[in-house]
Protein backbone atom coordinates (compact mmCIF):
# COMPACT_ATOMS: atom_id res chain seq x y z
CA UNK A 1 0.00 0.00 0.00
CA UNK A 2 1.34 3.42 -0.90
CA UNK A 3 0.12 6.93 -0.22
CA UNK A 4 -0.59 7.17 -3.95
CA UNK A 5 -3.31 4.53 -3.55
CA UNK A 6 -6.74 6.08 -3.63
CA UNK A 7 -8.37 6.11 -0.22
CA UNK A 8 -12.12 5.89 0.18
CA UNK A 9 -11.91 8.04 3.31
CA UNK A 10 -9.58 10.66 4.76
CA UNK A 11 -9.67 11.09 8.54
CA UNK A 12 -7.81 13.52 10.77
CA UNK A 13 -6.90 12.13 14.19
CA UNK A 14 -5.52 14.37 16.95
CA UNK A 15 -3.58 13.38 20.05
CA UNK A 16 -4.33 15.09 23.38
CA UNK A 17 -2.50 14.86 26.67
CA UNK A 18 0.15 16.33 28.90
CA UNK A 19 3.80 16.50 27.84
CA UNK A 20 5.88 13.30 28.04
CA UNK A 21 2.93 10.87 28.20
CA UNK A 22 4.11 9.10 25.04
CA UNK A 23 1.99 10.63 22.27
CA UNK A 24 4.94 10.88 19.88
CA UNK A 25 6.11 7.37 20.79
CA UNK A 26 2.65 5.91 20.10
CA UNK A 27 2.49 7.67 16.72
CA UNK A 28 6.04 6.53 15.88
CA UNK A 29 5.23 2.94 16.82
CA UNK A 30 2.05 2.93 14.69
CA UNK A 31 3.24 4.85 11.63
CA UNK A 32 6.90 3.73 11.43
CA UNK A 33 6.97 0.64 13.72
CA UNK A 34 9.78 2.23 15.70
CA UNK A 35 10.40 3.40 19.25
CA UNK A 36 12.81 6.13 20.30
CA UNK A 37 13.62 6.01 24.00
CA UNK A 38 14.90 9.58 24.20
CA UNK A 39 12.34 12.25 25.05
CA UNK A 40 12.20 15.30 22.80
CA UNK A 41 9.26 17.64 23.36
CA UNK A 42 7.06 18.18 20.32
CA UNK A 43 7.08 21.83 19.24
CA UNK A 44 3.62 22.80 17.99
CA UNK A 45 2.55 19.74 16.01
CA UNK A 46 3.95 16.96 13.86
CA UNK A 47 1.75 15.54 11.12
CA UNK A 48 2.04 11.94 9.88
CA UNK A 49 0.19 9.96 7.20
CA UNK A 50 -0.72 6.28 7.30
CA UNK A 51 -2.85 4.20 4.97
CA UNK A 52 -5.00 1.63 6.74
CA UNK A 53 -7.15 -1.11 5.25
CA UNK A 54 -10.23 -1.84 7.32
CA UNK A 55 -13.14 -3.99 6.12
CA UNK A 56 -11.72 -3.88 2.57
CA UNK A 57 -11.90 -0.08 2.70
CA UNK A 58 -8.75 1.98 2.24
CA UNK A 59 -8.53 4.84 4.74
CA UNK A 60 -5.91 7.57 4.83
CA UNK A 61 -5.21 8.73 8.39
CA UNK A 62 -3.72 12.16 8.93
CA UNK A 63 -2.33 11.94 12.45
CA UNK A 64 -1.65 15.16 14.34
CA UNK A 65 0.81 14.72 17.21
CA UNK A 66 0.14 17.90 19.18
CA UNK A 67 2.43 19.40 21.84
CA UNK A 68 1.23 18.84 25.39
CA UNK A 69 2.95 21.76 27.09
CA UNK A 70 0.67 24.53 28.40
CA UNK A 71 2.34 27.24 26.33
CA UNK A 72 0.83 25.58 23.21
CA UNK A 73 -2.76 25.63 24.53
CA UNK A 74 -3.97 28.39 22.17
CA UNK A 75 -2.38 26.76 19.12
CA UNK A 76 -3.91 23.40 19.98
CA UNK A 77 -7.43 24.74 19.51
CA UNK A 78 -6.58 25.63 15.91
CA UNK A 79 -5.06 22.17 15.38
CA UNK A 80 -8.31 20.51 16.52
CA UNK A 81 -10.27 21.99 13.60
CA UNK A 82 -11.85 19.32 11.36
CA UNK A 83 -10.64 16.43 13.52
CA UNK A 84 -12.51 13.19 12.89
CA UNK A 85 -11.39 11.55 16.12
CA UNK A 86 -9.13 12.07 19.13
CA UNK A 87 -6.92 10.05 21.43
CA UNK A 88 -6.46 11.26 25.00
CA UNK A 89 -3.19 9.77 26.30
CA UNK A 90 -2.09 9.60 29.93
CA UNK A 91 1.00 8.12 31.56
CA UNK A 92 0.07 5.34 33.97
CA UNK A 93 3.09 6.18 36.16
CA UNK A 94 2.07 9.84 36.62
CA UNK A 95 -1.42 10.48 38.09
CA UNK A 96 -1.11 14.20 37.33
CA UNK A 97 -1.36 13.37 33.60
CA UNK A 98 -5.00 12.36 34.02
CA UNK A 99 -5.92 15.15 36.48
CA UNK A 100 -6.78 17.69 33.75
CA UNK A 101 -8.65 15.31 31.43
CA UNK A 102 -11.75 17.55 31.66
CA UNK A 103 -9.79 20.59 30.44
CA UNK A 104 -8.35 18.65 27.50
CA UNK A 105 -11.67 17.20 26.38
CA UNK A 106 -13.59 20.45 26.89
CA UNK A 107 -11.02 22.33 24.78
CA UNK A 108 -11.39 19.68 22.07
CA UNK A 109 -15.19 19.48 22.00
CA UNK A 110 -15.54 23.27 22.05
CA UNK A 111 -13.88 23.20 18.61
CA UNK A 112 -15.02 19.84 17.19
CA UNK A 113 -18.31 18.98 18.88
CA UNK A 114 -18.73 15.32 19.73
CA UNK A 115 -16.26 13.13 17.86
CA UNK A 116 -15.00 9.60 18.55
CA UNK A 117 -12.69 9.62 21.57
CA UNK A 118 -10.41 6.82 22.71
CA UNK A 119 -8.37 7.01 25.91
CA UNK A 120 -4.95 5.40 26.06
CA UNK A 121 -3.27 4.45 29.32
CA UNK A 122 0.31 4.48 28.09
CA UNK A 123 3.50 2.98 29.55
CA UNK A 124 1.70 -0.07 30.95
CA UNK A 125 5.04 -1.89 30.83
CA UNK A 126 5.76 0.08 34.04
CA UNK A 127 4.02 -0.04 37.42
CA UNK A 128 0.82 2.01 37.54
CA UNK A 129 0.35 4.86 40.00
CA UNK A 130 -3.29 5.35 39.00
CA UNK A 131 -5.96 3.32 40.75
CA UNK A 132 -8.43 1.11 38.96
CA UNK A 133 -11.22 3.24 40.50
CA UNK A 134 -9.76 6.46 39.05
CA UNK A 135 -9.61 4.90 35.60
CA UNK A 136 -13.13 3.47 35.86
CA UNK A 137 -14.51 6.87 36.93
CA UNK A 138 -12.95 8.63 33.91
CA UNK A 139 -14.07 5.86 31.57
CA UNK A 140 -17.63 6.04 32.87
CA UNK A 141 -17.77 9.84 32.84
CA UNK A 142 -16.86 10.04 29.14
CA UNK A 143 -18.48 6.78 28.06
CA UNK A 144 -15.24 5.47 26.59
CA UNK A 145 -13.05 2.51 27.19
CA UNK A 146 -9.45 2.96 28.18
CA UNK A 147 -6.99 0.91 26.14
CA UNK A 148 -3.77 -0.02 27.97
CA UNK A 149 -0.79 0.64 25.68
CA UNK A 150 2.98 0.54 25.64
CA UNK A 151 4.70 2.17 22.70
CA UNK A 152 7.97 0.69 23.95
CA UNK A 153 6.73 -2.91 23.93
CA UNK A 154 4.18 -2.39 21.11
CA UNK A 155 1.26 -3.34 23.35
CA UNK A 156 -2.20 -2.65 21.87
CA UNK A 157 -0.96 0.21 19.66
CA UNK A 158 -2.33 -1.27 16.44
CA UNK A 159 -5.54 -2.23 18.29
CA UNK A 160 -6.01 1.35 19.50
CA UNK A 161 -5.73 2.78 15.99
CA UNK A 162 -8.01 0.07 14.60
CA UNK A 163 -10.60 0.90 17.27
CA UNK A 164 -10.35 4.61 16.46
CA UNK A 165 -10.52 4.10 12.70
CA UNK A 166 -13.52 1.77 13.05
CA UNK A 167 -15.40 4.27 15.23
CA UNK A 168 -14.73 7.14 12.81
CA UNK A 169 -15.65 4.97 9.81
CA UNK A 170 -18.92 3.91 11.49
CA UNK A 171 -19.76 7.55 12.24
CA UNK A 172 -19.00 8.61 8.66
CA UNK A 173 -21.13 5.80 7.24
CA UNK A 174 -24.04 6.59 9.58
CA UNK A 175 -23.85 10.25 8.62
CA UNK A 176 -23.93 9.45 4.88
CA UNK A 177 -26.84 7.02 5.40
CA UNK A 178 -28.85 9.73 7.18
CA UNK A 179 -28.19 12.16 4.34
CA UNK A 180 -29.91 9.85 1.84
Amino acid sequence: MTLADTASYLFKIVFLGEGAVGKTSLVGRFVYNSFEGDYLATIGTDIHLKMVKLEDVLVKLVIWDIAGQDNFAQLRRAYYMNASGAFFVFDTTRPETIARVDEWINALTTVTGTIPLVMLENKVDLESAITKEQKEAISKKYGVKIIPTSAKEDTNVEDAFTEMTQRILDKARNKSMKAM
